[in-house]
């Protein structure tokens, strides 16, 4: 009874991995979608005028919907991956730590910034030809993108620091975490320089999110090993 009890939860643990790395992949692929639909290289730089924003959300209205509904999706399924690392964290020390904590409320603190970006931008779309300052609007979404910065540096800084502590995770997830933690304070400057690739609309907007892409994705795959894994070592020992 011990046994089945044992390989119950076993089975249960591996399956709630299995599903945050799906969910992980799955978040990367809408997340590449959208960036393609919405062509974001092609977005009005941080100099454009109210008018210049307006015109081109009005042209390009359809592809812009669709791509912040799959930009959405993808956000709100790394939640459901957020929890299942911070789970995986957990289970290192066997409870809860500071850093599984900090990693946990930095990721539901940069995801709610996005999707308050994205509600903006999302306005903005909808109300395309009515909306008496696009500009405010495209740079409150970007400004609140460039905001997101600092919870996903807590995040993922804190993962790193717990696996290098002696986590269950890769080593070289932890690395890649740390370089995507660094960018993302270098995010934070597009708040202050009114120009050029570093500045709110500008290149970087796009350069830095890639690092917590190649993260997320890395990770999920690792999640993924570790819950099939799991899976044939408990199908073996039945």
């Amino acid at each position: 009874m011990a046994t089945t009890t044992r390989e119950r939860a076993g089975s249960a643990t591996y399956s709630a991995i299995k599903l945050a790395g799906l969910a992980g992949v799955v978040s990367i692929a809408l997340g590449i979608a959208g960036s393609i639909v919405d062509e974001m290289r092609t977005f009005p730089e941080t100099g454009a005028t109210a008018g210049e924003i307006a015109s081109f959300v009005g042209t390009h209205r359809s592809a812009l919907l669709l791509a912040m509904v799959l930009s959405t999706a993808a956000v709100l399924l790394w939640l459901i991956f957020g929890v299942g690392v911070w789970q995986r964290l957990r289970e290192t020390t066997g409870s809860e730590s500071v850093l599984s904590v900090c990693f946990l409320v930095g990721l539901v603190s940069f995801v709610t910034l996005l999707l308050a970006g994205f509600t903006s931008f999302f306005v903005l779309v909808y109300r395309a030809g009515q909306v008496s300052d696009p500009r405010l609007l495209y740079d409150l979404a970007f400004g609140l993108l460039a905001m997101s910065g600092a919870p996903t540096a807590l995040a993922l800084g804190s993962y790193a620091a717990q696996v290098f502590r002696g986590g269950r995770l890769p080593r070289w997830t932890a690395w890649v975490a740390v370089v995507a933690a660094l960018a993302h304070l270098v995010l934070l400057a597009s708040l202050v320089i009114t120009s050029g690739f570093f500045s709110l609309e500008g290149g970087v907007i796009i350069a830095i999110p890639a690092t917590l892409f190649a993260w997320i994705l890395g990770t999920s795959i690792v999640l993924l090993r570790t819950a099939i894994k799991g899976d044939n070592e408990l199908a073996a020992d039945c």
